[in-house]
């Protein structure tokens, strides 16, 4: 297992976010030798910082705007839109995306008798920051507002998520959030990967990278690697029908991860796509294979269900 994770995490990802400058690696390495606590100190704030990534922020051709809609937890405003009539399937971008990175997902849900509800994360293009700073947020914060969505629109047909949306979707229904199944596009995977390959980034080492880890516990409120979906899958009273759309070129999520959760997750269906490249992660976003995966898995919406929307 360590010479994985050590294999693993010298992969760079997929370059849509810029490199590191050399100065805050320098920094970082003089801070693991010196002061490895005011390292971990900084390096909490720049794990926290969702990335700016560079892919459009508009929905699809053809996908008008839908009505704007909101909810709230603990005073912070989640901002999204909703289209169509029918059982609610809510959309959940990735870290550092945005609620038009799903949008394709848009009319094609409406057409089965839908209503659809995508949304901005926690300090994400038109959603309020969570308790830390503005620009600034965590997974546990994600699934608040995941959870609080759902609660004040109504219980998921299906949730359909990517990346670190994945992570914040399982969290929210393991803390009660009710959802009928989950189809996961890339999901994030496990996050000690993750601290590996933000140590090699920032060019600090273990200690720093242990003080962020204890720090981050203390941050979210629970151990971080609880947020992981293969220990999730673990705390489920009722597993959820779970589909997983993945592609082993994918640098920025292992795909390794995705046949982990598969082997602990009840009845989940890993989908594989093939040849996606580098820009896996962001691609499959766009991947018509993917696309009809999960939407063949939500299916139409139930007639009875179809039917109590018209009426009211």
């Amino acid at each position: 297992m360590a010479g994985e994770t050590e294999s693993r995490s010298d992969e760079q990802g997929s370059g849509v976010e810029p490199p590191v400058s050399p100065k805050v690696r320098r920094a970082f390495g003089l801070l693991e030798r010196f002061a490895p606590a005011v390292g971990a100190r900084w390096a909490i704030e720049l794990w926290c910082t969702p990335p700016a990534i560079e892919m459009s922020m508009r929905m699809p051709p053809g996908v008008s705007a839908g009505e704007p809609i909101e909810a709230t937890w603990s005073g912070h405003r989640i901002a999204g839109e909703s289209w169509g009539d029918g059982p609610p399937v809510y959309l959940v971008h990735g870290w550092g995306g945005c609620r038009a990175h799903l949008g394709v997902f848009v009319k094609p849900l409406v057409d089965a008798g839908h209503r659809v509800i995508a949304f901005d994360l926690p300090s994400h293009n038109e959603s309020d920051p969570g308790a830390l700073k503005p620009g600034r947020t965590t997974v546990v914060e994600c699934a608040e507002a995941v959870h609080a969505m759902v609660r004040t629109h109504g219980p998921a047909r299906a949730i359909v998520a990517h990346s670190l949306g994945a992570k914040a979707a399982a969290v929210a229904v393991a803390s009660g959030a009710p959802a009928e199944r989950l189809a996961f596009l890339a999901p994030m995977g496990d996050f000690s990967w993750y601290l590996d390959v933000f140590a090699d980034r920032h060019g600090f080492g273990r200690r720093i990278r242990d003080g962020l880890h204890r720090r981050l516990d203390r941050r979210l409120g629970i151990p971080l690697f609880d947020t992981d979906i293969s220990t999730v899958a673990t705390r489920l009273n009722n597993p959820l029908a779970l589909l997983i759309v993945h592609d082993p070129d994918d640098p920025d999520s292992a795909y390794a991860d995705s046949e982990r959760i598969v082997g602990v997750w009840p009845g989940a269906t890993l989908v594989t796509t093939k040849g996606l490249g580098r820009l896996a992660h962001y691609r499959i976003l766009r991947h018509r294979p993917a696309i009809n995966a999960a939407l063949d898995y939500i299916g139409n919406a139930p007639v009875a269900c179809a039917n109590t929307v018209a009426e009211n």
